[in-house]
C-alpha cells in the first residue's frame, strides 16, 4: 500500500483555502429557518412563552433525569425534535426570569460521551416555529446544519436531515468584554468568594461549578507587559539542503489581537496564557468546551508555526462561539433564573456588611484606646452591659438602621445571628490583631535589617510578662519601634529568655541573620559579657551588637550620684520623709494646701519633680510644719516628728542641696526625656553624654560653689553649715617645723565636688561603651572635610566590620558622596537626615552600600524605653477587674492599643472580608 503523498506548506495552505471556501458555502446556503422548522405540537400559547422575549437561553433534558415519570418531556427521537405535552399549569415556571435548559444528549444518563449543548456544539433541537425562538437575541445569528458534521452517531441524538439542527454563531466583537476583562467586580457576592480565587495562570485551575461561575460574572484578563514567555519556547526542525537545522519560536502578543479585512483590529479577550505551562488558552472552551474537542480547551494550544491560522480557524468554529455565548449568558446574572434569589442574597449580604461595619468600628476604638469590652452581662439596656454594648446603644441613638437592628435582633438568645453577641467581637479582635501583626511584620521583611528590646515585668497576677519589641527603618527612612507580643513566666534565666527569643523570632518568620542590634536594662542576666542574654544572641549572629539602654544608664549615673556621700544620702532620705508625713493624714495634706512628690526606684524624674516641688512650695511647707509642731491637740509623736522635719528643713544644708539638685536634676531629666525617643541614634547619645560631661564639668569650680552657697544663705538667712569643722587638737609647734594645714571637713569638698566628680567619671565610663559601637561610623559626621585618602580608610574599617552587607565599592560610593554633599548647600546634620537626603532625591541607586550602612546604623536600638512603655498599656488592659484575661487575649488587645495608628488605618472591608472567608457558614 502506498504511503501517503506528503504535502508541502503550499499544498496545505490551499487544502486549508479550499476547506474554508466549502465551509463559507455552506453557511451562505443555510440562512432560512423557516422551511427547518415542522410545525409546533405544543399546546402552550406565546403568551405564556413571553419569557423566550427576554433574550432568555432555552435548554431541554430529553433524557428525562430531572422530570417525574408523569410530567417527563417525550422527545421523538427520529425526528429530531422535542414535543412538549405539558398543560399550561405545568408551565407556569416560565416566567420572564426563568431559564429552561434542553440538554439534546441524554447528558444526565450513565453515558461515556457527553454533548452538553451549551458545553460542546450549542445544538439545540426543538419544535417551536421561528416566532418561538425570540430567546436568541439580536446580535445572535442562528444557523441550520443539515448535516451531522458535529454529532456523534452512537451517543448522541439521531437527527433527521429534513429537521436539521440549530448553531449559534456570534462574532468576536459582540462577547461582551466586560465580562472577560474586568479584574475585579466590587458587587461579587461574598457567598461565592473562594477559598482561592482562580489565579492569572489557568492551566492551575481547578475547573469546577465554582470556578466557571466565578470567571463568568468577575471576569479574566491578563497584562500583556507583565507575561514572561520564557517557558513557551518549542523546537522545530527543517531540511535545507540536506541538513536539519533547528530552530526556536515563542509565543507572541500579535496573538491576542485579529485584523478584520477592512483593516480594523479586535482584541482578542478570549485568550490567555499560561506561565506555569508556556500555552495559551481560550477561556470559553475551557471553561463549558468538551476536553478532548481542541488544544484550546484541553493541555493548551503552543503551534507556534501555524499559530495565526489555528487560532483563526478556531475563533470562527461554532463550538468557541457557542462557548462565547454560554460564558457570556452565565455571566449576564439579570437574564438568569435565581436573579430574585441573586438580588434577595445580595440585599442580606449588604445589610450584614452594614451591621458588621458598626461592630467593627466599635472594636477598633474601644481596642486602639485599651478600654474593657464585657460588663457583668451582654443585654442590650441593661446598665451593666459594658462599653461595647454601651457603644452600641449609643450609635442607636442616631444611626436608624443600627437602632432598627437592635430593636428586630436585640437579646436574641442562642440560635439566632444578630452579629451583636461576645463571640463575634472576641472574633473581630483576633482578626484584627492578626492583621496589625502581619503588617508590622511585613514592615520589617521589607525593612530587612532589625533589632529587638526585650524587658520583663510582673503583671496584677504576680505573673512575669515579658515584652519584645522591633526596631527597624521603613521606605522613606523613617525609624520605627513596634511591640510584637507578650510571653508570660519565661523566666529570668538569660538561657530561658535566649530560648523564648529565638522561638518569636521564628514564629513571625524574622531572619535572625538580619539581627543587627539588641537593647535590654544593664542587669546581669540581659547585659552579662559571658552567659547572659546578649552574649547567647551573639554566639548566633555575631553582628547583633548589644547597646545598653542609655536612658537605664543615665539614671544609673543619677543614682550612684545620689549616694556617695552621707549629705546626698541624708537629703533624698529627707525629702521622701517629708512626702510620706504629710500624706499619711488628710488633715496634714490639707494643712499643707500645696502638693510635694514623693521619689522612684525606677524613674529617676521623680527626684527632679520632687526637688522642684520642694523649691516651689518651700514656704508653705514649712509654715505647715509649724503649724501642726505647735498645735497641741496634735499626738506628742507627731508633733516631735514635725519639728524634726523643720529642723532639717532649715539648714543651710538642705537650701543649699535642694537648688544644687534642682539644676542638675533638671538638666538631667531632660536629656533622659531625649534618650528614650524613638528617633535617635547613637550619635545623638554620645552627643548628649558629652553635652552632660561639659556641664558637670563647668560647674565644678570654686566660683560656682559661692554662687549656689550664696543664693542658699539668702533663701534661708542662715549663714554657716552644722558640723562643717571639727574642734582641731592642739599640737605643740617647734620653731623649725612647717605650718600644718588644718584637718577640715569642708563641705565643698566632702559633698559638692564629691559628687560631681562621681557623675562625670559615671557619665565618662559609660559614654565609652557608646564610643565604641559608633566609632566606625564616624567618618559621615565630617565627611566633607576629609581627604578621600582618610575616607578611603575609614569606609574600609567599616566594610571590614560588615563584609556580608556592604561590598567592594563602598569605599568608592563615599567619596563619591563626599564630592556630592559639597556641591549642595543645607547639608544632612544626623545619620537620619542623611538617610532621608538619599531617599527623598532617589539617591539609593548611586549610593547602594551607604543606604545599607546607614539603615544598620538607623536600626540599632539605643534605649528599651518603648518595652517599658508596653507595661503601661499592660497595667491598663490587664487590671483588677479584668485579672483572668488569657495570653493570646491580652497580646491581642496589647498590640491594637499600643500599635494603634496601625489598628485604625485597617479597613473595614478587609476584616470583614476574612470574617466571612472563616466564617463562610454565615449569612455575610
Amino acid at each position: 500500500m502506498e504511503a501517503k503523498k506528503k504535502l508541502s506548506g503550499s499544498g496545505y495552505r490551499k487544502q486549508a483555502k479550499i476547506k474554508k471556501l466549502k465551509h463559507d458555502a455552506l453557511i451562505k446556503n443555510c440562512r432560512k429557518l423557516d422551511s427547518m422548522f415542522k410545525p409546533s405540537n405544543n399546546s402552550n400559547t406565546d403568551d405564556k412563552l413571553e419569557m423566550l422575549n427576554q433574550g432568555t437561553q432555552i435548554q431541554m433534558n430529553p433524557d428525562y433525569s430531572n422530570v417525574n415519570s408523569s410530567e417527563q418531556y417525550k422527545p421523538t427521537k427520529s425526528s429530531g425534535y422535542i414535543e412538549t405535552e405539558n398543560t399550561d399549569d405545568e408551565l407556569d415556571m416560565l416566567n420572564q426570569d426563568t431559564q429552561i435548559q434542553m440538554n439534546p444528549d441524554y447528558s444526565n444518563i450513565n453515558s461515556s460521551e457527553q454533548h452538553n449543548p451549551m458545553t460542546s456544539s450549542g445544538n439545540i433541537v426543538t419544535e417551536y416555529t421561528d416566532d418561538k425562538l425570540e430567546m436568541l437575541n439580536q446580535d445572535t445569528q442562528i444557523q441550520i446544519y443539515p448535516d451531522y458534521s458535529n454529532v456523534n452517531s452512537s451517543e448522541q441524538h439521531k437527527l433527521t436531515k429534513s429537521s436539521g439542527y440549530i448553531k449559534t454563531e456570534n462574532s468576536i466583537s459582540e462577547i461582551n468584554t466586560d465580562i472577560l476583562s474586568s479584574k475585579n467586580n466590587e458587587t461579587a457576592d461574598v457567598l461565592f468568594e473562594p477559598t482561592d480565587i482562580p489565579r492569572c495562570d489557568p492551566a492551575l485551575w481547578k475547573i469546577n461549578e465554582f470556578t466557571i461561575e466565578y470567571i463568568c460574572i468577575n471576569g479574566f484578563s491578563q497584562d500583556l507587559n507583565d507575561l514572561n514567555f520564557t517557558k513557551s519556547k518549542r523546537a522545530y526542525t527543517k531540511l535545507h539542503k540536506k541538513t536539519t537545522k533547528t530552530y526556536y519560536r515563542f509565543c507572541n502578543k500579535n496573538y491576542w489581537n485579529t485584523r478584520l479585512t477592512n483593516g480594523d483590529s479586535i482584541k482578542r479577550n478570549f485568550i490567555a496564557y499560561s506561565e506555569s505551562k508556556g500555552v495559551i488558552y481560550c477561556i470559553p472552551c475551557l471553561l463549558f468546551g468538551n476536553i478532548n474537542s481542541s488544544s484550546f480547551a484541553s493541555k493548551g494550544f503552543s503551534n507556534w508555526k501555524r499559530a495565526e491560522e489555528l487560532i483563526s480557524q478556531h475563533e470562527n468554529s461554532l463550538k468557541h462561539r457557542s462557548n462565547i455565548l454560554a460564558m457570556k449568558n452565565r455571566g449576564q446574572t439579570h437574564q438568569r433564573i435565581d436573579q430574585q434569589i441573586i438580588q434577595q442574597i445580595e440585599n442580606e449580604r449588604m445589610y450584614w456588611i452594614n451591621v458588621l461595619k458598626r461592630v467593627v468600628a466599635i472594636v477598633k476604638t474601644l481596642a486602639s484606646r485599651g478600654l474593657a469590652f464585657r460588663g457583668h452581662t451582654s443585654k442590650i439596656g441593661c446598665p451593666r452591659n459594658g462599653n461595647f454594648m454601651m457603644a452600641l446603644e449609643l450609635l442607636a441613638e442616631f444611626d436608624p438602621f443600627i437602632s432598627n437592628h437592635i430593636s428586630k435582633n436585640g437579646n436574641p438568645g442562642k440560635g439566632h445571628t444578630s452579629y451583636l453577641s461576645y463571640y463575634i467581637y472576641e472574633q473581630f479582635i483576633l482578626l484584627m490583631s492578626k492583621k496589625v501583626e502581619n503588617t508590622i511584620i511585613q514592615d520589617v521583611n521589607t525593612s530587612r535589617y532589625f533589632s529587638i528590646s526585650v524587658d520583663s515585668t510582673p503583671d496584677i497576677t504576680h505573673t512575669d510578662q515579658l515584652s519584645l519589641v522591633v526596631r527597624f527603618v521603613d521606605e522613606s527612612g523613617n525609624v520605627f519601634e513596634r511591640f510584637l507580643c507578650f510571653m508570660n513566666n519565661v523566666g529570668h534565666k538569660s538561657e530561658d529568655m535566649a530560648e523564648a527569643v529565638i522561638t518569636i523570632l521564628n514564629k513571625y518568620n524574622l531572619n535572625l541573620n538580619y539581627l543587627r542590634g539588641q537593647s535590654y536594662d544593664n542587669a546581669s542576666n540581659m547585659s552579662g559579657s559571658y552567659s547572659g542574654l546578649q552574649a547567647r544572641i551573639k554566639l548566633i549572629n555575631p553582628l547583633a551588637k548589644f547597646v545598653p539602654c542609655s536612658a537605664h544608664s543615665l539614671n544609673l549615673v543619677g543614682q550612684n550620684a545620689a549616694s556617695c556621700c552621707n549629705e546626698a544620702i541624708h537629703f533624698f532620705n529627707f525629702l521622701q520623709n517629708l512626702y510620706t508625713f504629710f500624706s499619711a493624714s488628710t488633715y496634714r495634706w490639707q494643712i499643707l494646701n500645696s502638693s510635694i512628690k514623693r521619689l522612684s526606684d525606677t524613674r529617676w524624674s521623680a527626684r527632679d519633680d520632687a526637688c522642684y516641688s520642694l523649691n516651689k512650695n518651700w514656704s508653705s511647707i514649712e509654715n505647715a510644719l509649724i503649724k501642726i509642731g505647735e498645735n497641741e491637740k496634735e499626738k506628742p509623736a507627731i508633733r516631735c516628728e514635725a519639728n524634726g522635719i523643720l529642723k532639717i528643713l532649715k539648714s543651710l544644708e538642705t537650701f543649699f542641696l535642694s537648688i544644687f539638685w534642682g539644676d542638675i536634676l533638671h538638666r538631667f531629666n531632660t536629656v533622659s526625656k531625649k534618650l528614650q525617643s524613638v528617633n535617635i541614634d547613637l550619635s545623638v547619645v554620645v552627643e548628649l553624654y558629652q553635652s552632660l560631661i561639659n556641664y558637670v564639668g563647668d560647674i565644678r569650680t570654686d566660683k560656682d560653689y559661692e554662687n549656689f552657697k550664696r543664693n542658699a544663705i539668702e533663701k534661708c538667712g542662715i549663714m554657716n553649715f552644722r558640723n562643717t569643722e571639727k574642734r582641731q587638737k592642739k599640737i605643740k609647734k617647734f620653731s623649725d617645723d612647717s605650718s600644718m594645714e588644718s584637718i577640715v571637713t569642708n563641705f565643698k569638698i566632702n559633698t559638692y565636688f564629691v559628687i560631681l566628680d562621681q557623675l562625670k567619671s559615671e557619665l565618662l565610663r559609660r559614654k565609652i561603651a557608646y564610643n565604641n559601637l559608633l566609632k566606625n561610623y564616624y567618618f559621615f559626621f565630617k565627611i566633607t572635610k576629609m581627604t578621600a585618602a582618610d575616607i578611603r580608610v575609614s569606609a574600609e574599617l567599616l566594610r571590614n566590620e560588615y563584609n556580608t552587607d556592604l561590598g567592594t565599592s563602598f569605599p568608592n560610593e563615599c567619596i563619591h558622596f563626599s564630592s556630592y554633599l559639597k556641591t549642595i548647600s543645607n547639608l544632612p546634620q544626623s545619620i537620619q537626615d542623611m538617610l532621608v537626603f538619599i531617599r527623598k532625591n532617589n539617591l539609593k541607586d548611586i549610593f547602594p552600600y551607604i543606604d545599607i550602612a546607614l539603615r544598620m546604623l538607623l536600626c540599632t536600638p539605643v534605649s528599651n524605653c518603648s518595652t517599658e512603655r508596653s507595661f503601661s498599656a499592660l497595667k491598663r488592659i490587664k487590671s483588677y477587674l479584668r485579672s483572668n484575661i488569657g495570653e493570646e487575649r491580652l497580646t491581642a488587645l496589647a498590640i491594637m492599643n499600643i500599635e494603634s495608628d496601625v489598628t485604625t488605618a485597617i479597613s473595614y472591608d478587609d476584616i470583614i472580608q476574612e470574617f466571612a472567608q472563616d466564617h463562610a457558614r454565615r449569612k455575610v
